[in-house]
């Protein structure tokens, strides 16, 4: 994964230097198309993997309510989580050790439980808790959607 950001990254630099040096379309849009393949491909895989890990999510509490891949520059995949139950830390530590050999996972467990501990210190007032997004890519991230009480909550 680290690789295919530093190679993603060096290819976005070589496409931003293309247009401020020449402004030209042609070569903004032979950069994109070298990497598209290659993008689409390791895209597909990552969501592919990130899919296998979903019930093992489940177990740790964090129902997977959608996925979004963007095919673009750069490309990215978003996952959106609901918390769908309490799960004691010992519980959380046993599970992961159970399927260490899963690279992503953990990462993807830290960032759940980090956003939900931040989002239990949010004073909520007329607002509740939605989803918990995920989004792998050249600029990974999370976010945490609030909406008012009165709304139904996207599943």
């Amino acid at each position: 994964m680290k690789d295919f950001l530093n190679n993603l990254t060096e290819k976005v630099n070589e496409a931003k230097d293309a247009v401020a040096d020449s402004l030209s379309l042609d070569k903004l849009t032979e950069k994109i198309g070298s990497i598209s393949e290659g993008a689409k491909e390791k895209t597909i895989n990552t969501a592919n993997e990130l899919i296998g890990l979903t019930p093992i999510i489940e177990e740790i509490g964090f129902k997977t309510t959608g996925i979004s891949v963007t095919m673009g520059l750069p490309p990215d995949i978003t996952f959106h989580f609901m918390k769908s139950e309490d799960v004691s830390p010992e519980r959380r530590k046993e599970i992961l050790e159970t399927h260490k050999d899963k690279a992503l996972l953990g990462t993807i467990v830290k960032m759940l439980v980090t956003t939900d501990e931040y989002r239990d210190k949010l004073k909520l007032g007329s607002f509740k808790f939605s989803n918990i997004d995920i989004c792998i890519g050249l600029t990974p991230g999370m976010t945490i959607q609030l909406v008012p009480h009165n709304t139904p909550v996207q599943h």
